[in-house]
């Protein structure tokens, strides 16, 4: 066999080569996903409640899933016919449920009328869950029988899991029903504010339009976490245009500034000082220089142990496939993490109320800040401006100067008493010496 003969063989045997990857069912599509691979830890995984199909029927889960039967009563006020109206309602919608969801393999193992009442009984313990932030003390009482009140912390944990979401449109749709349009926007307005921010009012932009309809040049959020991450950022004015991370930025050299940043302490040496911004948006950091010193304005933040796990799973929505994100949330726990290096740095930032911190100590709430992984991704034109400024300012000799004047010489309100002391008794005996030399006077 020649040469040609063998070549003609191979595309023969080998017609795999040729298919052509269909990647049009992925195209443009927004779907509940699982954690991308790498993330393993337990940040990801639900300790009480599962929401949706990824984890449903494990047996460590079972007993909430008992209680959602209740919720549904409650909905429904144990109504027969209006619990057959609400499952129909799901019914309608299950073509587009089952095409939320990424996993094929995980959604295609339940048939249609399991995955609607799968999904009605998640979404009414939601919703049941709203109200009782908002003041029913209903849905408590059934908690507080099923696994108990102490347990309640960890099911705000469990609704905020990337792999714990369901389609966004049927909890509006069941509260809708229960309150109103206009109550249940408000309710999950309210909502999305208490795990956000620890405020269960409406104070702020919504992040949960009324309906696809009243948003012309955004999408509607397709799940709960995907609403919240919105409310952390709605605020903000940058475009997003490249990840730096992954794809390499150009910096001219008159901006070349060190990518690596500073921490709190140390630009407290520089003369800086730490402002809370007026918003909640992660991405409203901005710096202002002045004469002598400049300010960083960085967003207030509950934290806690539970903050941190929506923050990693936030950051796991950016990573998904499909999100189309700019890194916000991940390019803000970058630049957190490079200002919070010590328990100093905590402890000045809890002074100034831009972290509102629930742990025990700063030591506790520094090594939660390093256990946010954020996989050497960035997006590093969020923060470029800031960054620069900061580092203009840190390499003004005149700024730094008069900041180490005041910050280490002065630090001590003494010291300006005895430097006060020191420059009256140098005048007195100037005009002593003066008055001797020319007594006429």
């Amino acid at each position: 066999m020649n040469s040609d003969e063998s070549k003609d063989a191979v595309f023969v045997e080998l017609p795999e080569l040729c298919k052509r990857y269909d990647g049009s069912r992925r195209r443009r599509r927004r779907q509940i996903h699982r954690r991308p691979l790498q993330l393993q830890r337990s940040a990801y995984d639900p300790t009480i409640v599962s929401l949706g199909p990824y984890h449903h029927g494990r047996p460590d889960l079972l007993a909430a899933d008992e209680v959602k039967y209740r919720f549904l009563d409650r909905l429904t006020s144990g109504d027969s016919a209006k619990k057959t109206s609400l499952y129909n309602k799901v019914v309608d919608k299950i073509d587009e449920i089952r095409d939320c969801y990424a996993d094929l393999n995980c959604v295609e193992k339940y048939d249609d009328r399991a995955l609607a009442l799968m999904i009605l009984l998640d979404a009414c313990f939601v919703v049941s869950l709203v109200d009782g932030l908002a003041g029913d003390d209903g849905f408590f009482a059934d908690w507080q029988l099923c696994r108990g009140l102490a347990s309640l912390w960890f099911v705000i944990r469990d609704v905020m899991l990337l792999e714990n979401q369901i389609p966004l449109q049927v909890i509006k749709m069941i509260i809708n029903l229960q309150h109103g349009e206009e109550l249940g926007e408000e309710l999950l307005h309210k909502f999305s504010n208490w795990l956000m921010a620890g405020e269960f009012s409406t104070g702020g932009r919504s992040c949960i339009p009324p309906s696809a309809a009243a948003v012309e040049e955004e999408e509607e959020p397709l799940h709960l976490l995907e609403a919240c991450r919105k409310l952390l950022i709605v605020e903000q004015n940058y475009t997003p245009t490249k990840l730096s991370g992954i794809k390499f930025t150009q910096i001219d050299d008159e901006h070349n500034f060190n990518q690596t940043f500073r921490s709190v302490t140390d630009l407290k040496e520089k003369g800086v000082e730490f402002k809370a911004s007026s918003s909640y948006s992660v991405t409203d950091i901005h710096f202002k220089s002045g004469p002598l010193s400049g300010r960083l304005h960085i967003p207030a933040r509950v934290v806690s142990s539970i903050s941190f796990v929506f923050l990693s799973n936030m950051i796991a929505y950016e990573m998904s496939p499909g999100s189309e994100t700019g890194f916000e949330v991940l390019s803000y726990a970058n630049f957190m993490k490079s200002l919070i290096e010590s328990p100093a740095d905590v402890k000045e930032l809890q002074e100034k109320g831009i972290l509102i911190n629930k742990f025990q100590n700063h030591e506790q709430l520094l090594e939660e800040f390093k256990g946010v992984d954020t996989f050497g991704l960035d997006n590093l034109d969020i923060f470029k401006e800031v960054r620069r400024e900061i580092e203009e300012h840190c390499r003004s000799k005149a700024k730094t100067w008069m900041a180490d004047l005041i910050h280490t010489r002065f630090r001590s309100p003494w010291t300006v008493v005895a430097l006060l002391a020191a420059t009256f008794l140098l005048c007195l005996t100037f005009l002593q010496t003066f008055f001797t030399i020319h007594p006429a006077l």
